[in-house]
């Protein structure tokens, strides 16, 4: 008996709603269950699933309805026969206005140089700048490994002290952590070319070939 008075009043809610609901109200209803727009023909099926219209004509009624009232709705742009509820385009506005801004974010955070980009760079300016004064870079190797930067501090260390074959060694183990090679130039002859060598000093791994220039 329970279950049969609890069937009975959600189909009364169930048919109040229904009944008592707008026309209006059904056409919200329906375009917010269609994802915002959809083709009239299909809005004009669901609403009088919905509705129980008194006249013969809910296509025309249904017509009314979306025309006078443009706060509620309007016409899909580009789409013949679409209509959407008029708050769609602005929240689809906002969403692009989103997906731009985070376009620009991840532009800006692809642009910002990464670590071992930065330490490979910042290693070819110290041995062009001290290329005739290289032991004025040792405060630069102390800093660098102060700050943990060990293989770039064993790059200088070698360079400083002009071990050719360290200097080597040093750059072939930088270049697994760094994404370009360092491009020494000054008293240093670079060749990008993998395996070519200059004057007998090739560092294969790295692709760079590094070898004393005579001055």
């Amino acid at each position: 008996m329970c279950c049969q008075w609890t069937f009975f009043y959600y189909f009364c809610v169930l048919f109040r709603n229904n009944c008592f609901m707008t026309i209006n109200e059904a056409c919200i209803k329906v375009l917010t269950e269609l994802g915002g727009k959809a083709p009239l023909k299909l809005i004009c099926l669901k609403v009088q699933e919905i509705v129980v219209f008194k006249g013969a004509t809910p296509y025309n009624s249904i017509c009314t309805e979306l025309i006078t009232h443009p706060k509620n709705f309007r016409r899909s742009e580009g789409q013949k026969g679409w209509w959407e509820l008029t708050s769609y385009q602005e929240e689809v506005y906002e969403l692009k206005k989103q997906v731009v801004e985070l376009s620009e974010t991840n532009r800006q955070l692809v642009a910002i140089p990464k670590e071992a980009e930065f330490i490979d760079k910042f290693l070819k300016e110290v041995m062009n700048v001290y290329k005739y004064e290289r032991k004025k870079a040792d405060p630069i190797r102390i800093i660098m490994r102060t700050l943990g930067h060990e293989e770039a501090a064993e790059v200088l260390d070698a360079w400083i002290d002009e071990k050719e074959d360290e200097l080597k060694k040093a750059l072939d183990k930088l270049s697994k952590l760094t994404i370009a090679p360092i491009n020494v130039q000054g008293d240093y002859v670079v060749d990008k070319h993998v395996g070519n060598e200059v004057n007998g000093v090739a560092s294969g791994a790295t692709g760079i070939n590094v070898s004393k220039e005579k001055e």
